[in-house]
Parts: C-alpha cells; structure tokens; sequence
C-alpha cells in the first residue's frame, strides 16, 4: 500500500504536505495523525469546505464535464437515483486517490 508523506515541514515541498488541498493547510495537523485514514481526511476535507464556505455536493455521482467559455458544465445526478442536474464551475479537480472511498 501507497503512503504519501503527510506532514508539513519535508524540504522538497517547501512545508506543503502533499495530502493536503489548501496551500497552509496539513491534514495531519487538523486530525493529529502522521498517516490519516480515509475517516480522518474526510473530516479535514469538511473543515476546509466549511471554513472556507465551499458549496460541495455529497451523495452525488458526475454523468459528464463539458467545456464552456469560463467554466465547465458538470452534470450531476443524486447516487440513490434521482433528477440529474446541471452544476456551473469555473474549474473542475479530478480527486481519484487511495480515499476516493472513505
């Protein structure tokens, strides 16, 4: 199994912890764990939408991200089935990793 340093002070990341998703920020340091399981960063990864007051979808599954002047159309439809719908984003991050299921 893959472990990626989780800790802020390593010289060849300039004190950027690269399990992080904000440059200052070490989820590590948020869940006083050197190694966070997949529990532990999803907790570090709701304290960062909620400080910084992100809009993020949960329970959802993307059917398609299509290019549009100033942005992406990112259609979107509820895991347990439902309507899909169209979310409007000036940029899209693809976050596939060892805690894509947490």
């Amino acid at each position: 199994r893959f472990i990626s340093p989780s800790f802020n002070s390593q010289g060849w990341t300039q004190s950027f912890d690269l399990n992080s998703v904000a440059y200052g920020t070490s989820p590590a340091f948020t869940v006083h764990q050197e190694h966070p399981s997949g529990a532990q960063y999803a907790t570090y990864l709701q304290a960062i939408a909620e400080t910084n007051e992100l809009s993020v979808k949960t329970g959802t599954d993307v059917t398609a991200v299509n290019a549009r002047d100033g942005g992406f159309d990112v259609e979107v439809k509820p895991a347990k089935g439902g309507i899909k719908t169209t979310l409007k984003s000036r940029y899209v991050v693809w976050a596939a990793g060892e805690f894509q299921y947490p």
